[in-house]
């Protein structure tokens, strides 16, 4: 079994399939931390080097511990791969998440300015116009204004809270759904009743091979 007769960039998944079909075990990969992997990793590929710098290197494709080795050198670093795509696309989610709650931001900063319009500005441009332009002209400004701001506000609270919804859903946080108008109290409900890797882990292919030891989480054979 050579590494070019794989199919085109297998998963860590994969080789396992492989190395249980071909040498008879599997690697427990819920067992492994990223560091762990990343040292067996390397710890594999100086035996290997050990092995090829040998004056049996001739031969080593033909020695089953040798082979071994390389597919499980292959299937670390496949799922070390994999993890470092997973990290990726975390933070590719957290990017967009971000984007969808800056929305937010600049909803409640709309609502800050019109609430500025509404409790200081306002008052301050209606004393203006009582004094220079006439009371009454005044109180038809603020009859037609005031009205118009308030409802802006209420909408843009509105659609900020639709917003926010919207950006914790997206993040996987539970929504609080509105309750319907005169809807009965839920009823309370019944009481019911009450309700690093081991040490058979080992990995003897090291040792077979260029006399390093190592554990590794792997399938009894």
């Amino acid at each position: 079994m050579h590494l070019k007769d794989l199919p085109f960039k297998p998963t860590s998944k994969k080789i396992n399939k492989i190395t249980e079909s071909r040498f008879g075990f599997t690697i427990d990969y819920n067992k492994l931390t990223l560091s762990k992997a990343r040292r067996l990793s390397s710890l594999i590929e100086e035996n290997l080097n050990k092995i090829r710098k040998s004056a049996s290197f001739q031969t080593a494709h033909q020695n089953p511990r040798y082979m071994e080795m390389l597919m499980v050198r292959e299937g670390l670093n496949r799922w070390l791969n994999e993890r470092s795509q997973l990290n990726e696309d975390e933070v590719g989610q957290a990017e967009v998440i971000l984007a969808a709650k800056n929305l937010v931001d600049s909803m409640q900063d709309m609502i800050e300015k019109v609430g500025k319009m509404q409790n200081e500005q306002l008052p301050g441009l209606l004393d203006a116009a009582r004094d220079q332009i006439g009371s009454q002209q005044a109180d038809t400004y603020k009859g037609t204004v005031s009205p118009v701001l308030q409802s802006l506000l209420d909408t843009l609270q509105q659609a900020r809270e639709t917003l926010d919804n919207a950006a914790r859903a997206l993040a996987g946080e539970s929504v609080p759904q509105p309750m319907a108008l005169n809807s009965p109290a839920p009823e309370d409900p019944v009481p019911g009743p009450e309700s690093d890797l081991d040490s058979s882990d080992s990995f003897s292919a090291l040792d077979a091979a260029a006399g390093g030891t190592e554990t590794l989480g792997r399938g009894a054979r």
